[in-house]
């Protein structure tokens, strides 16, 4: 199969930038699909079952973001800002398909809301508001921040590992909240003998990792608020497995139709707990 990257010079040379947060957030799901469907085709060529013809993929200069006039750089015009994780398996703009300057990018290790991290949110909110629609936590599931804060929960005399790095510490310090919230969901649905289950671990952490992109979107919704008005944030996790985002854990390909793609941040600690219920209901 041959990807082939195709300019047409006759082709308009202007921005379809999305007018709304609902514009925003169905152009990101539109995008993820592509990318998904070119995974797919990319998976079912390599494991033999059928041949497939070029793959066409228009490119717009004006899109990658390279200036159109030798010597004049484009407008700073981002749609979205995307608050992601640092692993290098999620490049966003990738899983997203999007192009330079759709996306203003903030990532650290498990998307969480540090001093650093609201500089750059500061930044976006204050002197991009104008083109940014729309304000998104991008979670992921096998994270290795959320992974380590919910070891560190169940072997806490393993914490003597990064207690003395107080930057590792803050992150994991940070995503322990949704890691105890968690923990507190699975017993409550499913007993207080559900930590012996042999998949406790591994329930444990997808739930933290819903949870955490809630609770990092919760607080950047408080953020966003206090230096403009209008502007919605909303949570996704980005599936490896299933190269997908969603709202809530999907179990295939096919059964992020039975999902919400991206949810807005909860307003109150009841939201909480009833996406905690959502998530296990559809692990356990």
């Amino acid at each position: 199969m041959d990807i082939v990257y195709r300019f047409d010079p006759n082709a308009p040379m202007e921005l379809d930038a999305p007018r709304s947060n609902k514009e925003a957030l169905k152009q990101l799901i539109a995008g993820n699909d592509r990318f998904a469907k070119t995974v797919e085709h990319l998976q079912a060529i390599g494991t033999g079952e059928k041949q497939h013809p070029p793959m066409i993929i228009p490119v717009n200069p004006v899109k990658l973001g390279v200036p159109i006039v030798s010597g004049l750089e484009p407008a700073h015009a981002p749609f979205a800002m995307v608050m992601g994780c640092s692993d290098a398996r999620v490049p966003i703009e990738h899983v997203l398909d999007c192009s330079a300057n759709d996306l203003f990018v903030v990532r650290v290790a498990g998307n969480v809301l540090g001093l650093e991290c609201l500089g750059s949110v500061d930044y976006a909110v204050t002197q991009l508001r104008s083109t940014i629609q729309s304000a998104v936590v991008l979670g992921h599931t096998g994270c290795g921040a959320v992974t380590a804060a919910v070891d560190i929960y169940l072997s806490p005399s393993n914490f003597a590992d990064i207690a003395f790095s107080h930057a590792v510490r803050s992150l994991v310090d940070r995503i322990m909240l949704s890691v105890r919230g968690a923990a507190r969901a699975l017993e409550a649905v499913h007993g207080s003998k559900i930590h012996k289950h042999k998949r406790y671990r591994e329930w444990l952490i997808s739930t933290s990792i819903y949870l955490n992109s809630a609770v990092t979107a919760y607080d950047l919704q408080r953020e966003v608020n206090s230096i403009t008005k209008g502007l919605t944030v909303s949570y996704t996790v980005y599936d490896m497995a299933w190269t997908r985002i969603a709202a809530l854990p999907i179990r295939s390909s096919d059964d992020v139709a039975n999902v919400p793609r991206f949810l807005a941040a909860p307003k109150h600690a009841d939201e909480f707990i009833e996406l905690s219920n959502q998530v296990i209901e559809r692990l356990v």
